[in-house]
C-alpha cells in the first residue's frame, strides 16, 4: 500500500492559502471551488510549463519515510501563473501516487487496472493526468465514497445481505466511465517524473537541514 500524506490536502492546501476568489465563487454559486481550479488547470500544457511540485507538505510516508520533506514549487519564473500553479499540484501529487505504482510493479505484482475514487475523481482532468502519468487506462468507479463503500460492502456480507465479499462487491460497486492515456503526454510525464524524482534526492538533505534551523 502506497500512502501520501498530502495528496488532495495539497490542492485544498491551495484553496486555502490561494484560492479566496473560487472559494467565493463557490459560496455564490453553490459550485464546488475545486470545478474552478479543474477549468483553470485545463488550459495548461503538460508539464506545467516546467513547473513541478513536490507535494510534501506535511512529511512524506511512501516512497520516502521522511517527517522531514517539504512541499517545493520548483521551476517558478516569471512567465508562470496561477494556472500553471494549480496543475503542477494536480501533476506533483500524481507524481508521488506513481512513486507507489512503480514499486508495486517492481515486485512482480501485475497492474491489470487503476481505479479512483474519491473527491479527485470528480476532475476528469486530474483522472487525465493520471491515466497519462501512469501509462495506464484509469476507470472511475459509481460512488465517490471508496472508504464508506468499503464499510457498506462489510456490513452487508456481516447481516448476510451476500454471501461473500466479492458477491458483494460485483453487486455494490459500479463502474464509472474510463480514461484512456495520450501517447504524446504519457512520454511527456515520463521526463517531468524522472526530474520530480531527482529532486527528492538532492533535497532530501537540505530538507533536514531547514528542519534543524
Amino acid at each position: 500500500m502506497g500512502v501520501m500524506q498530502s495528496a488532495g490536502l495539497s490542492l485544498r492546501w491551495f484553496r486555502d492559502t490561494l484560492g479566496m476568489l473560487e472559494t467565493k465563487l463557490g459560496e455564490l454559486s453553490g459550485i464546488d471551488p475545486y470545478f474552478f481550479f479543474s477549468k483553470e488547470a485545463e488550459k495548461v500544457r503538460p508539464g506545467s510549463e516546467g513547473l513541478i511540485f513536490l507535494p510534501y507538505l506535511m512529511g512524506e510516508r511512501t516512497p520516502h519515510l521522511n517527517p522531514n520533506a517539504k512541499g517545493t514549487l520548483f521551476g517558478l519564473t516569471m512567465r508562470h501563473r496561477r494556472e500553471d500553479i494549480i496543475r503542477a499540484i494536480m501533476e506533483g501529487v500524481v507524481y508521488g501516487l506513481k512513486d507507489s505504482l512503480q514499486i508495486i510493479k517492481s515486485i512482480n505484482i501485475d497492474v491489470d487496472e487503476i481505479r479512483v475514487t474519491g473527491g479527485g475523481a470528480r476532475s476528469k482532468l486530474w483522472c487525465q493526468i493520471q491515466a497519462d502519468v501512469f501509462g495506464q487506462e484509469v476507470v472511475t468507479l459509481g460512488s465517490e465514497e471508496g472508504p464508506a463503500l468499503g464499510a457498506a460492502i462489510l456490513a452487508a456480507v456481516g447481516v448476510n445481505l451476500y454471501t461473500t465479499v466479492e458477491e458483494a462487491v460485483e453487486k455494490m460497486v459500479k463502474i464509472g466511465p474510463s480514461l484512456e492515456p495520450i501517447a504524446e503526454n504519457v512520454r511527456r510525464y515520463e521526463e517531468y517524473h524522472q526530474l520530480f524524482q531527482s529532486l527528492y534526492r538532492d533535497l532530501k538533505e537540505d530538507f533536514d537541514k531547514v528542519s534543524e534551523v
